[in-house]
């Protein structure tokens, strides 16, 4: 791909016979997303994301149709289909392929490749792939006011939550309804230990007891984790609706 850099949502277009830019929206597919670091954030653009697939769905006044008295129709921006794409790949969802930022998309009424894509949507962001592949010299060369060992120690220590569920004491995930029913909150992430924080569980139809006492509005407040990549936090389940 020549270090061309993927399409993504929000991603800023421009028609040559247009005189305003208008953001990509991707309608087509769900699963496929740019950044691996911060998943569903950003998803692809693809060869599928054709027809009104704009946030205005115009750039603005339109110089191939001009009015009788002067001036031009308001456009109202239509994608029939895109060039320059990577073909070597297609995702199943739509059958499409990833946008470069130098594909182009054709128009009815502008004709072929009148749309360019004049910034492709990725936000550049320090992840800890990036700190971790770094060159501490070149990074200090680059820019000399950046404590390089600080920022590395920082990002790779870190707390960081992925995800929040419940299981039965074996260890499955379940729905929660039971009453007295006696179960695990499970949280996973990065470099937990030691992180004292609050959990909201938020359920109008269920209460909580943690170590025998019923957590008011269903917060579990100051909860200190003992482990690093998986806490395991025994709750009692009551059923307000029973």
């Amino acid at each position: 791909m020549n270090q061309k850099h993927l399409v993504c949502q929000g991603a800023t277009c421009q028609c040559q016979f247009g005189n305003a830019p208008d953001k990509l929206k991707v309608l087509t597919q769900t699963k496929a997303f740019i950044n691996e670091e911060e998943p569903q954030e950003k998803l692809v653009a693809t060869t599928a994301d054709v027809g009104a697939t704009f946030e205005k769905n115009t750039f603005g006044l339109c110089q191939m149709q001009p009015l009788p008295g002067g001036g031009y129709k308001p456009c109202q921006a239509m994608v029939t289909q895109w060039s320059g794409a990577y073909e070597n790949v297609t995702y199943e969802e739509n059958n499409g392929h990833p946008l470069l930022e130098d594909s182009k998309a054709t128009c009815p009424i502008g004709g072929k490749d009148c749309i360019s894509i004049i910034n492709h949507g990725q936000v550049a962001e320090i992840t800890k792939v990036n700190i971790i592949n770094a060159n501490p010299a070149k990074i200090t060369m680059i820019n000399p006011f950046v404590n390089f060992h600080k920022l590395r120690k920082e990002m790779l220590t870190k707390p960081n939550i992925i995800e929040a569920y419940f299981t039965d004491l074996q260890g499955n995930r379940i729905d929660l309804g039971e009453d007295e029913q006696e179960v695990y909150l499970v949280i996973e992430g990065e470099n937990l230990s030691g992180l004292t924080m609050d959990f909201n569980l938020n359920n109008k139809d269920l209460d909580f007891k943690y170590k025998g006492n019923i957590l008011k509005n269903d917060t579990l407040k100051n909860y200190t984790f003992a482990n690093d990549t998986q806490e395991q936090i025994p709750l009692t389940v009551i059923n307000t609706k029973k």
